[in-house]
């Protein structure tokens, strides 16, 4: 029994160590790393997008051409993030921005006429598919001009 008690002592001064030591120090290991998601338009006009859990979630927002949009979360658990584009009458719907699966803590987009992610673990460009899903509809989410 004394031995059960020594781990579980051991394992509780070891968490709350971690949990006292500054935000500014950098560790080589962070116990929740954020993970920063870049949409970048490098189209020729601009794109409409929102990304869930941010800022920009309760209507479209316009993204110029040469211009990026920047989020960060700290990556706990299983995160996911969906981002919706328009990017033009036939081209729009949601995608992944983030999952376990992308594989980065820095996901960059680079979206012309769909959206690409730079995987850095295979040092190249994948496009993404758009989806729409059932239901759905684009006009609940335009801003309304008083």
């Amino acid at each position: 029994m004394a031995k059960k008690t020594y781990t579980n002592f051991t394992f509780l001064f070891l968490i709350l160590t971690l949990s006292w030591i500054p935000a500014k120090c950098k560790l080589k290991f962070e116990l929740f790393p954020d993970v920063e998601v870049t949409l970048a338009n490098d189209g020729n006009h601009p794109i409409y997008f929102m990304c869930k859990y941010t800022n920009k979630d309760n209507s479209l927002y316009e993204l110029p051409q040469n211009s990026t949009y920047r989020f960060n979360f700290p990556q706990v658990a299983f995160p996911m993030r969906w981002c919706y584009l328009y990017i033009n009458s036939r081209s729009h719907g949601f995608f992944w921005a983030y999952t376990v699966r992308s594989k980065c803590t820095k996901c960059f987009w680079s979206i012309n006429k769909y959206p690409h992610l730079y995987r850095s673990d295979r040092a190249r460009w994948e496009r993404q598919e758009l989806f729409q899903p059932l239901n759905f509809n684009i006009t609940n989410y335009f801003k309304t001009v008083d």
